[in-house]
């Protein structure tokens, strides 16, 4: 099940309850997060959690809503998931581009 997050502290206190019961975590922004928090909000969020939490395997899925030039972007700034809930060819192409970026783009 995914946690909810929408600040730093609430992503560390996930993934500080994901360590110590030896689980991976799975986080995962609000709806349209990109949109409200901004893409490099969020990138910098994962950066720091990487950097913070050494080992401990966790997923951050950030939503895009239907913005096709967020959710890009969300790739390009190294975010492994993303969900994109637009236009079906654009989603096709963004499926495309996170395959290529070994990342995944959801539905």
């Amino acid at each position: 099940m995914a946690t909810v997050i929408a600040s730093l502290p609430e992503a560390r206190a996930a993934l500080a309850a994901a360590q110590s019961s030896g689980v991976a975590a799975e986080l995962e922004s609000p709806p349209d997060a990109a949109s409200i928090y901004g893409v490099l909000w969020f990138a910098e969020l994962n950066r720091s959690l990487l950097a913070e939490f050494p080992g401990v395997p966790f997923s951050l899925t950030l939503d895009c809503g239907t913005r096709a030039d967020l959710a890009h972007a969300a790739l390009t700034e190294g975010i492994k998931r993303i969900r994109f809930n637009g236009h079906p060819d654009a989603a096709k192409a963004l499926r495309d581009i996170a395959r290529q970026l070994d990342a995944e783009c959801l539905s």
